[in-house]
């Protein structure tokens, strides 16, 4: 596991300092996805309100995604081996 690093990140019309184990490759894709969504909103919004709407549309995706790994799931397990070439 690598060694927590503290790192700042933008996110919305702040800056936050945080300590994290992700490399700047990962650490970067998660940090635009938040800015992604944030700006997807609203620009108008405090800081607080564009966050808590961006944790909420940040759990809707994980649930959609969850759903249809299980759909996935589902779907593979019904199949037999012996009919996969």
């Amino acid at each position: 596991m690598a060694d927590k690093r503290e790192v700042r990140i933008p996110i919305g019309k702040r800056s936050y300092l945080l300590q994290t184990e992700l490399d700047d490759d990962a650490l970067n894709r998660v940090v635009a996805i938040v800015n992604e969504i944030g700006r997807a909103i609203a620009d108008n919004l405090d800081q607080d309100n564009m966050l808590m709407l961006v944790c909420l549309q940040l759990a809707y995706n994980l649930e959609k995604v969850s759903g249809l790994l299980e759909t996935l799931d589902k779907r593979l397990s019904d199949i037999d081996p012996r009919d996969v070439k």
